[in-house]
């Protein structure tokens, strides 16, 4: 099995087009090719999702990797920022209104960025992960991903609801 190195673009080679029905955006490599349904992935989402973006075929095969995002023009940074912000959205949990254990999971009522949603999670060690201190992941039973940015910043009651699962 041959490995070939990584290919590397700079902002200025880029331009992405979003056709009109289409799933994922036309990305062209300017004077080289055109991936007619491109993916893009960020390959460091929570320490650095600004850098080091991946440029993926239909097929998921990578063709190259974008180093930044500044310096793409303002049509394909928006393409961009739409196709990342679909793939990665993640709500952030503002304030906790209630936790109870249900049939071996917990249930969350919280308040996000977005309004109220509801989730369970399953196996809290297995499912939430502290990234930074006080900065939490949550996955929920049915894969979506909440996130508490700063534990410390939430209100009392939140906290203390919070402080039964650590």
């Amino acid at each position: 099995m041959s490995s070939s190195p990584v290919r590397y673009f700079e902002p200025t080679q880029i331009r992405a087009f979003r056709s009109s029905g289409a799933v994922h955006p036309r990305v062209e490599i300017i004077d080289e090719f055109v991936i007619l349904s491109a993916q893009i992935k960020r390959i460091f989402p929570l320490s650095n999702p600004d850098v080091y973006l991946s440029i993926l075929d239909g097929a998921g095969k990578e063709m190259g990797v974008l180093r930044t995002v500044n310096g793409l023009d303002s049509k394909t940074a928006s393409v961009f920022s739409e196709e990342l912000d679909r793939r990665y959205f993640t709500p952030r949990v503002d304030r906790i209104d209630s936790l109870k254990q249900e049939a071996g999971m917990w249930r969350f009522n919280v308040q996000t960025q977005r309004g109220p949603a509801e989730f369970y999670v399953r196996n809290w060690r297995d499912n939430a992960h502290e990234i930074t201190p006080g900065r939490w992941q949550i996955l929920s039973v049915d894969g979506a991903r909440f996130e508490i940015l700063k534990a410390d910043d939430l209100d009392s009651k939140s906290q203390k609801l919070l402080d039964q699962l650590l």
